[in-house]
This record gives C-alpha cells, structure tokens and sequence, in this order.
C-alpha cells in the first residue's frame, strides 16, 4: 500500500511501540493522578463530550506520565477487547521531545498520527489509499486536509461496524521547534470548527505557553486540566505515594517527609531525588541517608510545616556540584564544555562522538555522563537527558539559575549561543580532514555496487563526528550570535571551508 509512502516521513518516536529513537517513559505510579485520570477517561469515552482535551502544567507536573498512561490504558483495552464496541480505540500518539530531529519538528505529527490511524480504522485506511495525496507533506495544512480531514470524511459511511470513537494523543506541544506546537493546537481547532471530524478525539498536553492559553481559552471546565490548579496536598500525598515505591526502604522514616518536602510538588523533583540516592543497586540506606543530607544541609523547614522546600534548580545545582567538586579550573571548564556538548547538538550523540568533536578523551566524556547520573542516561548509544527542565536550567539566562557555589568559587553557566559558536568552530576543523576521493574509489568507472569494498572504506574514512560535522555545521552556525569561538573569528573559518573543502 503507498502507506510506506508516509511511512517513510512519519516521526520514529512513538511512546507505545518503542520504535526508533526513544527516551525513558514511565506510567503514572498506581493510586496517582486518579482523579485526573478519571476524568480524562470518562471524557475520551463519552460519545457527547467536547473532541478536545487541554492537560497543562509547569516543566516537571507529570503530564507526559498522565499522557503516556493514558495511552497504556487505551491501548490495552483495544488489545483486550477490540470487537465489544464499548470502548475508546488509541488511534495515535505523538510525544513530541526535543532530543530528536524526529520529534521537535511539527511536520512528523500529522504523518505520524495518520500513519497509526490507518493501522487502526480499515476505512480511513481505504480512503487515504483512495484519494492518493502522500506527497502533500511540507505545510500542515495541506498534511491537515489531504491526509486528515478529507479521507476521515469520506470514510465516514463505512466506519458504522467500527469502533469509534478514536483518541488522538499529542504530548508536550511546547517542546516543538518555534511556535509549531501552538499552530498544530490551532489548525486542529480551525478544522474541527471548520468540519467536525466525528469520531476523533484529540488530547494534547502542554507547558501553560500563553499562545496555547489564548487558543483553549472557550474550552469548557471539563476539556480542561490545570495541574498548577490541583491542592498543593493531593499532589503532596502523590508524591509520597511515589516515593513509596521508589524507595521502600524509607517508608514510614523522617526522610521521606524530607524527600516529600525537597520535590517542592513536582515529580520532576521526586524522580531527580531517587535517581540521586540510587546511583547504583548496591547503595545502601546509610548511603543514601548521607547523598539526602547533601540536599537539605542549607534548608531549613519552619516547624508550622510551612513550606520552604529546595526547588528544582537548586536540586540540579547540588547535582552539579558533587560531580564537579574536587576539580581545578580546567577541569571543570572542559567537563562543563562536554556537557553543553550532551545539550546542543542536532541530534543526540554518543560519549565518543562529543568527546571527538571537542578534542577531549572518551574517558572524560564518559566520566560526565556517569557523574550526572541524576539527569543524564545513555540508552541505544545515546546521550538523553531525563527532563527538559535540565537543559533550561543550564542554559537560563537568569542568573540566579544559571550559577552556582561549587568549592567556594562561583560558576557560571556557558551563553548557548557561545556554545554553538564553539561547535560551530570545531566542526569546520573536523572538515579540514575532508579530501578528493574519501571513500577511496579505484576508479570513477566502477559502479558502487561492483566495489564489494566500497562500505568498509566508507565507513573507515568517513568517521561518525565527520558525518555530524559534515551534516550539521550549518546548523550550530544558526543558532550562534556571536562572531568568535575561544577568540577565532568563524568568518575565517567559512571562507577557509567555502574556499576549498565544501567541494568535497
């Protein structure tokens, strides 16, 4: 079927199948979020309610968990009983993240979701196929009406032996690039005021971004979820139910109303907290009595219970300092550069590749990751971070955040921009290793595919950070503002690659 043809464009990321590229998910812990979840449910499965449900929150609420439960849930009840006709289908779900081309891009949502709509509504599938408009991929409207809102439509008298309705799930449109995240919200809500996509159901979740505010504003109470409006004690007694079962062994212990107190009321918190005081499955309790105290030494807590919590920057600056304690200045200064490194590049890289584009050694690299244990994993060769409160908070450009004490002397976060001048400047050298004939071809009368060498050679010569340097040196150009990187001016460095080695 020329569904391939989508196929071919659709995001990897997908939260349910796992497929491609994929970042550590977890549902809601049992007994969290119930009445969140209830109402979420009970709004999917009502044939009478609104086609739109807006879940907001701060950087580290727990809406991607209540959206990716929400996913599990559905998606086990087609699996479980598919042919009752009593329940909402999951049609799809787009986790929109930043870590991956794939996933920030506006352009991936609606192939993706379609692409997954197909698999699940045989007539929607026919109708796509019918109407054969796979190129219409570059703008989202025209993606919103060749392959949305046309082949639904015409689907429409062929779905009454189906299971309607189909739930749409769309994570975190604030961590799409620009304002794409709020253009998808708002063509969605242009064509369902347009055309009633009857069957469909759309569940997005964001950041409280004022642009997305001002477009749900007409949503009625119950299409709408303000985690930042829920009692500060249900998402404290949560929170608690979280740490229950993360860290089992302070149950009914003074620390855990320390950890309750330190989470400040984000998940965000309490799952940095745990990471922290499991580094490894050996630790023991005394350990981690000893890593919680590091977290609270300078808090205090007013015995009226009031809260003076540690909040989740200052959560990260303690993170910080334990990996970075004990160093001299150069040190710090080229591990902080790996760092930045893990944070800016176009896609997600492995230890090796930053540390070669850096000219650092993989042990130092390395050495990084381990000691950031607490906000940074490696999964599938991939350096990911754990929430996009991190990245913020390194590079804010407010300076409360952005520096901190470590070993009586102040540090201060690097300017992104900087940093993609630096990269910028280290790509155009990796590209000085660019030549005539790299992948040392015998001759230019030989095809590829008669050369049974052609791919080792390929892959000796042309080294992963020169493939990243090579691809993506524009792009660090971009996003810097500044005309030097360690005092070289990148003009220079242009005129010497457009001279020569762009040829190549």
């Amino acid at each position: 079927m020329q569904l391939d043809r989508i196929r071919a464009r659709k995001a990897i990321y997908n939260a349910d199948l796992g497929a491609g590229a994929t970042v550590t998910r977890e549902p809601c812990t049992k007994e969290t979020h119930e009445e969140i979840l209830k109402d979420i449910t009970a709004w999917a499965d009502s044939a009478n309610s609104p086609p739109v449900f807006w879940l907001t929150g701060e950087a580290g609420s727990g809406k991607t968990t209540i959206a990716y439960t929400i996913t599990q849930y559905f998606n086990r009840l087609e699996k479980e009983d598919h042919t009752s006709g009593r329940h909402t289908v999951l049609g799809g779900n787009f986790f929109c993240s930043r870590q991956f081309e794939e996933t920030r891009r506006q352009i991936h949502i609606i192939p993706t979701l379609v692409y997954q709509l197909a698999r699940e509504s045989r007539s929607y599938a026919h109708a796509l196929h019918e109407s054969d408009k796979f190129d219409s991929v570059d703008k989202l409207t025209e993606q919103m009406e060749d392959l949305l809102v046309g082949p639904w439509q015409q689907s429409e008298p062929r779905r009454h032996t189906e299971l309607p309705p189909y739930l749409i799930v769309v994570d975190a449109l604030d961590e799409i690039e620009a304002v794409g995240g709020s253009m998808f919200l708002e063509g969605i809500l242009e064509t369902i005021n347009r055309c009633p996509l009857r069957g469909l159901k759309f569940l997005v979740t964001s950041r409280p971004d004022p642009r997305v505010v001002k477009l749900c504003k007409s949503f009625s109470p119950n299409t709408v979820c303000r985690l930042q409006d829920v009692p500060i004690e249900h998402v404290g007694s949560d929170i608690t139910k979280y740490l229950h079962v993360k860290l089992p062994n302070f149950v009914g212990k003074p620390e855990m109303k320390t950890m309750g107190q330190l989470a400040d009321g984000l998940f965000i918190s309490a799952a940095t907290i745990v990471r922290y005081l499991t580094p490894h499955p050996s630790i023991t309790v005394d350990e981690q009595c000893k890593l919680l105290s590091k977290l609270h030494v300078q808090q205090s807590f007013s015995a009226s219970g009031a809260r003076r919590p540690l909040l989740i920057d200052e959560l990260y600056q303690q993170i910080l300092c334990d990996a970075f304690s004990g160093l001299d200045d150069d040190f710090v200064s080229s591990r902080l550069s790996i760092l930045y490194t893990f944070l800016c590049t176009f896609e997600r890289t492995s230890t090796s590749l930053a540390a070669t584009l850096l000219s650092e050694s993989d042990a130092a690299a390395i050495a990084v990751l381990n000691d950031l244990y607490a906000v940074l994993y490696c999964k599938d060769g991939q350096v990911l971070w754990y929430h996009a409160s991190f990245p913020d908070f390194i590079f804010s450009q407010t300076e409360t955040r952005s520096t901190f004490e470590l070993d009586g002397r102040r540090i201060s976060m690097s300017n992104k921009a900087h940093h993609h001048a630096l990269l910028t400047k280290c790509c155009f050298d990796v590209m000085k290793s660019l030549r005539f004939n790299i992948g040392d071809m015998p001759s230019s009368f030989v095809l590829d595919a008669e050369d049974p060498g052609v791919t080792q050679r390929i892959d000796t010569n042309i080294k992963a950070v020169l493939r990243y340097a090579s691809r993506y040196w524009a792009h660090h150009l971009a996003l810097t503002d500044e005309t030097n990187a360690d005092g070289e001016d990148l003009g220079d460095c242009i005129t010497d690659f457009l001279r020569i080695r762009i040829l190549f």
